[in-house]
């Protein structure tokens, strides 16, 4: 372990080998390695199934109260390289575009297609790596590798 002083505070710097490598250090280095061809044909499918469930979701929920407010909220941004509010042409910021689509998402995501001992769902992220993946324009595979990743 260093030492380095900087004003007033001493900040201490930490130089980590692969056997003091915190854990989220290793996770970190797993999701930048992970590419679309180390994923299995069966998780590439279970995926695919995931975003189809999610966007048919979020249009079924289109036009309820809870979408469209948070849609008329987040259409009060733009962004040039933003991304698209499912439903309209409208580019906000991705954090923005990511939180109207995932309203409309898990409105009515009753959870049909997942079963798992977590309490979260696949379809919590979705929005959120659409809006980031369209916004840097990232590709199909890469998409899906942040969607399994997630």
């Amino acid at each position: 372990m260093k030492e380095v002083a900087a004003s007033r505070d001493v900040v201490t710097l930490q130089i980590l080998s692969p056997m003091t490598k915190s854990l989220a250090h290793q996770f970190a280095e797993y999701a930048c390695a992970l590419r679309f061809e180390d994923l299995s044909r069966e998780t590439v499918h279970e995926v695919k199934r995931r975003i189809i469930d999610s966007i048919g979701c979020a249009l079924g929920a289109w036009n309820e109260e809870p979408c469209r407010i948070a849609r008329e909220v987040a259409s009060e941004f733009s962004a040039k390289h933003g991304a698209t509010i499912i439903g309209t042409r409208h580019q906000a910021p991705p954090d923005w575009a990511a939180f109207a689509t995932g309203c409309c998402i898990r409105y009515f995501d009753y959870n049909d297609t997942y079963l798992s001992k977590e309490p979260a769902h696949p379809s919590d992220n979705i929005s959120a790596v659409l809006a980031v993946a369209e916004s840097v324009g990232a590709s199909g595979r890469d998409a899906i590798t942040a969607i399994a990743l997630a």
